[in-house]
């Protein structure tokens, strides 16, 4: 062990030493936390939240 591998350091608490092993491409792990403001409609934050893909013939400028 190297002094820049921390991360398998036994001073390294369990849950980070998991999230730090998981593979960057893991959907549930690319997924930020989302919250609502408090003043919104729980429909309208969680439609807002929607991907949308591209609409390959729509014209751009």
């Amino acid at each position: 062990m190297t002094e820049f591998d921390a991360a398998n350091s036994s001073e390294v608490p369990e849950a980070d030493r998991l999230e730090q092993s998981l593979d960057v491409s893991d959907p549930a792990a690319a997924q930020p936390e989302v919250s609502t403001p408090l003043e919104a409609n729980e429909a309208d934050a969680a439609e807002q939240n929607i991907a949308v893909p591209d609409d390959e013939d729509y014209p751009r400028s």
